[in-house]
């Protein structure tokens, strides 16, 4: 699990990049309620993914060619990069987002691959030196995250809030 307690909304301090670490680090003992900074900022987090698949689609080749990467893992991180892109578009539009259940037959990619890549790459964000992107890969791999142990991921039944409260919204008005 990724983020900082929810038992003060106060705000970590983003700038030390020891912050993102322990986060990190503590992400599997401990077992409190969380929510990483951005985590409603949803066209932000969209951005940040396609920025991220921007940055596979340009920097794997070169990895390929160094021979530091297979062109299988490549096409396989760029897979899960599209599908992670697809679900935020959906959520972004207010469309539904389906169960993930389905998500292999309709993003591309199923949960556990979607979730794996997103935690590597907020493990690697928060060593790097952009902390706004390591806030967003944070963020973005919380969505990820199911609720509780065995419920669904924050992006599923955040995106299925959303879309009911402005559908309400539209018909109140």
């Amino acid at each position: 699990m990724i983020g900082f307690s929810l038992l003060s909304d106060a705000q970590p301090d983003t700038a030390d990049r020891r912050h993102w670490q322990a986060v990190l680090r503590d992400r599997e003992t401990r077992r409190v309620l969380y929510a990483p900074r951005l985590r409603d900022q949803w066209s932000q987090l969209a951005q940040a993914a396609q920025q991220l698949l921007a940055s596979r689609r340009e920097r794997d080749p070169t990895s390929i060619a160094k021979r530091r990467m297979t062109p299988d893992a490549a096409r396989q991180r760029e897979r899960v990069m599209t599908a992670i892109v697809a679900i935020w578009r959906d959520a972004e539009r207010l469309a539904e987002v389906i169960e993930p259940i389905d998500w292999p037959r309709v993003y591309g990619a199923s949960w556990s691959e979607i979730l794996i890549d997103l935690r590597a790459v907020a493990k690697a964000a928060a060593t790097g030196p952009d902390q706004d992107m390591a806030a967003c890969a944070v963020a973005l791999a919380w969505h990820f995250e199911p609720v509780m142990p065995g419920s669904m991921p924050h992006i599923w039944i955040a995106a299925a809030y959303v879309r009911h409260t402005a559908q309400r919204d539209r018909e109140a008005a």
